[in-house]
């Protein structure tokens, strides 16, 4: 590890960026200006949302290179920098309060190289974070001790076979697991890596690195692993955007590769 990118430094850095552009777009929720599209999916805040934080990166001095969702690849500093400005676009544009900023900071091009970073809830809440080696946090304070709720499980699925052999695995959890699909990815990690949630699970093959990185790098530090349909850990590049597949995350490394092997392993 570099000596000049201290990793606790790197996520108090990227706690304070992402609230502030977490309370940006909150002050500007339900407007026709922020939720005006520009092309594509991407609306006004999107892109206001990313200026922020890269003008907020250079304010601090940081020489950074990495990818972005709507700027792309970026920069040619040392440090990587992996920025989602807002995870929950539809939801935001339809003033629906479940959205996110994601910001994390890597020592390399691979999402393993991950080493800091924090996930801030637009509407409500502290900013989630962690810093390789040094835990996880909720706001100000550390988690020492996931609450290792049983009962919720975040779970997005578009393929009918898949579908069916993930609802039968989750109802074989016991009758009293719910499902939920919210619309923020990064959040809904999050959410799992401090225990809030039994297992996050996406079978679209749609996430990207810019999605992920915060929250994946959180669940690993809090403990728990995210892994790929083929029951391997999670990995993608952080050279430009890219998708990283179907997901499955969670702090039950076992139940999260028994989910694997039922539910993608038999499909394939």
């Amino acid at each position: 590890m570099r000596s000049e990118f201290d990793p606790e430094d790197l996520r108090r850095i990227a706690v304070r960026i992402s609230g502030e552009t977490a309370a940006l777009l909150r002050d500007h929720a339900c407007s026709q200006e922020y939720t005006r599209g520009v092309g594509g999916e991407t609306i006004v805040a999107d892109k206001l949302a990313e200026d922020y934080i890269i003008d907020s990166l250079r304010g601090e001095g940081l020489r950074v290179r990495g990818v972005s969702e709507e700027k792309g690849y970026f920069g040619d500093g040392d440090l990587v920098v992996v920025i989602d400005p807002l995870d929950g676009s539809t939801n935001y544009s339809n003033c629906i309060s479940w959205a996110s900023v994601s910001i994390a900071f890597a020592l390399g091009n691979r999402l393993s190289d991950v080493i800091a970073g924090s996930v801030a809830p637009v509407f409500f809440g502290n900013p989630l974070s962690f810093s390789k080696g040094h835990g996880c946090y909720e706001g100000g304070v550390r988690v020492r001790e996931a609450k290792r709720n049983t009962r919720m499980v975040f779970a997005y699925a578009e393929d009918p076979v898949v579908a069916s052999r993930l609802v039968e695995f989750i109802r074989d959890l016991g009758d009293n697991v719910k499902i939920r699909g919210l619309g923020s990815a990064a959040l809904e990690i999050a959410y799992v890596a401090l225990g809030r949630a039994l297992l996050f699970v996406d079978a679209r093959s749609r996430l990207r690195n810019v999605d992920v990185a915060a929250s994946v790098g959180m669940v690993r530090e809090c403990g728990g692993e995210v892994y790929d349909s083929r029951g391997e850990p999670l990995e993608a590049s952080l050279d430009e955007v890219v998708v990283v597949g179907d997901v499955v995350a969670s702090l039950h490394r076992n139940l999260a590769i028994s989910l694997v092997s039922k539910v993608f392993c038999e499909h394939s």
